[in-house]
């Protein structure tokens, strides 16, 4: 078994490059700190700083037979992060936007039987993304962000390595992101139809 942790960095981007996923731990180990006082100096938010984070070693995983060893990790590494952080505010701003025209024409109401409507609403939400996560990705979220399993616990009882919790809580994560995000579009989208 390789101590991935006693590689080079150049080493273990050769690893990484030919789907070694325990390769992809000392590497973010190695950038993790800078990287996040980087994402954070702009993100001003600790929340959105992590999830970058997160998202930006997915695209690392997702993406590495393109990493060039020739060329420095860390450059490769911030250039992804940025991008990525600069998207996500874009589209912040832009949802914000969405937001605040709807609200103009919505009429305010604080109605304790309308919030519980719309808590059983986001669990159904919630429910139904965890659903669709592929099998070992929903094993591996509902021991760990349900029962409140640590890595460690939940690789134990799959019989996987943490790394491979690791990288299927992301993929989790992400996958749950992803379909909240497009189900609200499809709402605000509806919502923004009625009103015309």
């Amino acid at each position: 078994m390789t101590k991935y942790s006693e590689l080079h960095e150049s080493e273990l981007i050769f690893l990484l490059r030919k789907g070694h996923e325990g390769a992809l731990k000392p590497l973010y180990n190695l950038h993790v700190k800078k990287l996040h006082y980087f994402i954070l100096r702009t993100a001003k938010s600790r929340q959105l700083t992590e999830d970058v984070i997160q998202d930006v070693f997915i695209k690392i995983w997702e993406n590495r037979e393109h990493i060039d060893p020739g060329l420095p990790f860390k450059t490769y590494l911030y250039t992804i992060a940025k991008r990525h952080l600069l998207n996500l505010l874009k589209r912040v701003q832009h949802e914000s936007g969405i937001l605040d025209e709807i609200r103009k024409y919505a009429v305010p109401v604080e109605n304790t039987t309308e919030l519980q409507m719309e808590y059983s609403e986001s669990n159904t939400l919630l429910h139904e993304a965890i659903a669709k996560l592929p099998p070992q990705c929903k094993e591996v979220f509902l021991r760990c962000k349900i029962r409140g399993l640590s890595y460690k616990q939940a690789a134990a009882e799959l019989n996987i390595t943490e790394g491979t919790v690791n990288s299927q809580m992301v993929k989790a994560l992400r996958l749950i992101k992803e379909y909240i995000s497009f189900k609200n579009t499809i709402l605000l989208l509806l919502a923004c139809l009625l009103n015309y």
